[in-house]
């Protein structure tokens, strides 16, 4: 699935050494080219999903107003989209993978976002000992999608901690979600249809309810692959499930018009 338009190629004219692709890297364009990316060749690549996220998060799931936070950021790509594309600020990306971290660090330069957007290297799990509690109004995550015992591992560390739960479980994920939200805040997510009954639980055992949801299918007649969720920290039950969403159209490669319209 290509989401990317990739500049390795050309010489990034106006751009410090220290922002230019290195040795193994790639320099990548998203969003019709208002996002820029530095990502590793043979490392964790971002894929649609959380160009998804990012749109249904400010589209879908109701206003964004107040402070966001990313969970597990990667590259940067989910707070780049809202600062870049979508116009927000008062981002604050988490990462634990230094390589990641440094990448992400870069590409908040890269993209000239230094004042929407920062970062802070850690773990997930220890947020109460980073940030205070209740400190956000919306939270943001892109989790790895599968169990420990699910499928082979990568043997790329970084693409292994993205896809499986070797550093974090959903559960986790979740308190940490709402540990960061005030009394009705947001947590939007993208994780697979297989797994959404597990989802709605464990968001209901640390008292986000699900609020809105959105399945995301390959083509139209097939069944979904994935789910955008919101849920609402101490908000009352009464789930919204929207039209869904198909991302190619009919058999083609090419995408529908509605993810067009967030790539492109």
């Amino acid at each position: 699935m290509r989401i990317l338009r990739t500049e390795e190629r050309e010489e990034p004219l106006g751009l410090s050494l220290e922002l230019r692709p290195g040795v193994g890297e790639t320099l990548d364009s998203v969003c019709g080219g208002q996002v820029r990316v530095l990502q590793r060749i043979r490392g964790y690549r971002f894929t649609l999903d959380p160009v998804l996220l990012a749109h249904f998060a400010v589209f879908e799931a109701g206003a964004v107003r107040g402070r966001v936070m990313d969970l597990g950021t990667g590259c940067g790509i989910i707070p780049l989209i809202l600062a870049r594309r979508l116009g927000l600020g008062g981002l604050t990306g988490l990462e634990l993978q230094p390589g990641l971290f440094s990448l992400a660090e870069r590409n908040v330069r890269l993209n000239r976002c230094e004042r929407e957007v920062s970062l802070v290297r850690g773990d997930l799990r220890g947020v109460e000992r980073l940030f205070p509690r209740g400190g956000f109004s919306h939270v943001l995550c892109n989790p790895p999608y599968r169990s420990r015992a699910q499928g082979r591992s990568s043997t790329d560390l970084e693409k292994a901690l993205a896809r499986h739960e070797l550093t974090c479980s959903l559960g986790d994920v979740v308190r940490s979600a709402a540990y960061l939200l005030r009394c009705r805040g947001t947590f939007c997510v993208v994780y697979p249809a297989s797994r959404l009954s597990e989802l709605m639980a464990v968001l209901r055992a640390e008292r986000l309810e699900p609020r809105t949801a959105r399945l995301v299918h390959s083509r139209g007649g097939r069944p979904a692959k994935l789910v955008l969720m919101q849920a609402v920290k101490g908000a009352p039950s009464g789930l919204t499930v929207l039209p869904p969403l198909v991302i190619h159209a009919n058999d083609e490669q090419a995408f529908s018009r509605e993810v067009s319209a967030m790539v492109e």
